[in-house]
């Protein structure tokens, strides 16, 4: 009875409240990608040529300002509409979305499970037993949709500062038409106000970190998840507010200036090595200027994260799994579990879903499909990472990958099934990473004609090697492809979600050598730490991990010395 309730009422509506909340998603990308670039790109090439145009002095520069006036009115107006119609469509979307979805989930597995119930009390009081265990699971899930919600609310606010910071970015460079000076004296004061939406962003963040951690600790709770109630830790990134409070001066007077100036160099830095490497092709060279906003802003050569997850169906190779103790489906799926008496830094931070769905499996369907097999329960699906966590790590890397002069957009995110034990844990040990290039052939990856614009970000079910938390497949030298990059998803986010940029940047060209601490994001642990460097960073500086302005030169001289890169980057 349960189960075709589920497979027949349950599941056909979670998919298409599913669909619904990835349609939300894809509003929001598609004015990104269709509507806000172009016309960013519009305006930084009109900055350029109010740069490079000469001044008329008969009527005291009126060319230069009257263009700069026009630009500035369009970048303003233009920002204003589409990045509040952005936001407020999605908004509104994901609100009502979700919250309709939540209610109606509720309600319908409250009908199933008391109608289980009835039914099975006097043929099988276990399953009665079991599906009023479920119910009070349910109730534990609609609350953690709905602190759920919360926590991408507090992530989209969290965004739209940053996108105020951006705005406040552009406008500071604009006045680089009028020469150095200007551009550094503005650059500073914008630099300023640019602060404060870093700052203000960065209190947005440890307070979605810290209701995270709530969430966690009362719903392992509720639930009786010794893994959750571990990750309830998270609570103690309330002490981030601490060092927010000592960051802000050096964040007002120092680092936000400095970032402004600092891109300002890595513009040079671009030119340069776009000029070295197409000297003899001038019309090939304004375009790869022109490409990379080169005299304008956003600056930053366009290219593609490719965001996959690793899936496994529930079918005989997912009992061999959880069977052997390689992924425990009560703990991923936040169910009652002792976490295999692990702490919860070892443990997968994925989720297990009624396939296509983004609802929990129950309990009960976990037991009977462990103990009767695949086909006595609805068909589930085990992701490597939570599909959220996946977004934010998104998102870490395209703010983080700006500062080297890569602007990435993001493809939705796919997953990827597998039914081989090469791939769960994926093991690294082999000559050249030869079952990660298997693993990315996958996903349409080839030594062919792979386009390198288009980056691959696998979360996979860890490694072999446990020390592993992420891969590169990189194209250097007679190293050819399938490249790409995987990592794993792991507790606390606040410290593991550098890992996907970090492999990225190993893929743009980056390597370990010459990082000396945790505020570096090409750092690695195996090479010490400078703590001095790191308190100065996280209790002074930026307070989080950052490119150097060597990793952009590294990025640079990677893309425009290798001849496919050259090609594919700058065609």
């Amino acid at each position: 009875m349960s189960t075709w309730i589920q497979e027949n009422v349950l599941t056909p509506v979670e998919r298409f409240v599913t669909q619904a909340r990835e349609a939300c998603e894809e509003v929001r990308t598609w004015v990104e990608e269709q509507v806000q670039r172009p016309v960013e790109n519009w305006v930084s090439q009109t900055e350029r040529r109010c740069r490079e145009q000469d001044c008329n002095w008969w009527c005291a520069c009126c060319n230069k300002w009257f263009c700069w006036l026009v630009t500035v009115v369009v970048r303003v107006v233009t920002w204003v509409v589409v990045t509040v119609g952005k936001w407020v469509a999605h908004l509104v979307c994901k609100i009502v979305v979700t919250v309709i979805g939540i209610v109606v989930e509720l309600v319908l597995k409250v009908v199933s499970r008391l109608v289980t119930f009835f039914v099975c009390l006097f043929t099988d009081p276990i399953k009665a037993l079991s599906a009023l265990w479920d119910l009070v699971n349910d109730v534990v899930d609609a609350l953690d949709d709905v602190l759920g919600l919360v926590v991408e609310l507090l992530d989209d606010v969290g965004e739209i500062i940053r996108d105020v910071g951006r705005l406040l970015e552009g406008l500071g460079r604009s006045f680089c038409i009028y020469g150095d000076g200007a551009c550094a004296l503005f650059g500073a004061i914008f630099g300023f106000f640019k602060a404060v939406t870093d700052w203000l962003a960065d209190v947005v963040d440890w307070v979605r970190d810290t209701v995270d951690g709530v969430r966690d600790l009362v719903l392992g709770i509720l639930s009786l998840d010794w893994c959750r109630m571990q990750r309830g830790l998270g609570i103690f990134n309330v002490l981030r507010l601490v060092t927010s409070v000592t960051r802000l001066l050096g964040m007002l007077f120092y680092v936000g200036p400095r970032q402004l100036v600092d891109r300002r160099g890595l513009e040079a830095t671009m030119d340069s090595a776009l000029t070295q490497a197409l000297l003899d092709d001038p019309e090939r060279l304004e375009r790869a200027r022109t490409r990379a906003g080169i005299g304008g802003a956003p600056l930053g050569t366009p290219a593609t994260l490719d965001p996959w997850r690793l899936a496994v169906r529930s079918g005989e190779f997912l009992r061999e799994l959880h069977t052997s103790g390689v992924l425990d489906l009560y703990a991923v799926a936040g169910r009652f579990s002792d976490c295999q008496g692990k702490f919860t830094y070892d443990q997968l931070n994925g989720e297990v879903v009624y396939t296509g769905t983004r609802t929990t499996v129950s309990k009960t369907d976990i037991d009977d499909f462990l103990e009767l097999g695949a086909d006595a329960v609805p068909s589930f699906t085990v992701h490597a990472i939570d599909r959220e966590v996946f977004q934010r790590h998104l998102q870490t890397a395209r703010r983080k990958a700006l500062t080297v002069g890569v602007r990435f957009s993001t493809r939705g995110v796919r997953e990827l099934p597998v039914e081989d034990a090469r791939f769960v844990p994926l093991d690294a040990g082999e000559s050249s990473g030869a079952t990660q290039r298997t693993l990315l052939e996958l996903v349409g990856r080839n030594a062919r004609d792979e386009d390198l614009t288009v980056v691959p970000v696998l979360a996979v079910f860890g490694y072999v090697d446990t020390s592993l938390h992420g891969l590169a497949s990189s194209h250097r030298g007679e190293v050819h492809g399938p490249t790409g990059t995987t990592f794993r998803s792991r507790f606390p986010e606040v410290v593991f979600e550098y890992v996907p940029i970090h492999e990225v940047g190993h893929y743009l060209g980056l390597d370990h050598e010459g990082h000396t601490h945790a505020g570096q994001i090409m750092w690695k642990p195996a090479l010490g730490n400078d703590w001095g460097q790191t308190l100065l960073t996280y209790l002074l500086g930026s307070g989080e991990a950052d490119f150097t302005g060597e990793d952009a030169t590294a990025v640079w001289l990677w893309l425009t010395t290798t001849p496919e890169a050259l090609a594919d980057f700058f065609p």
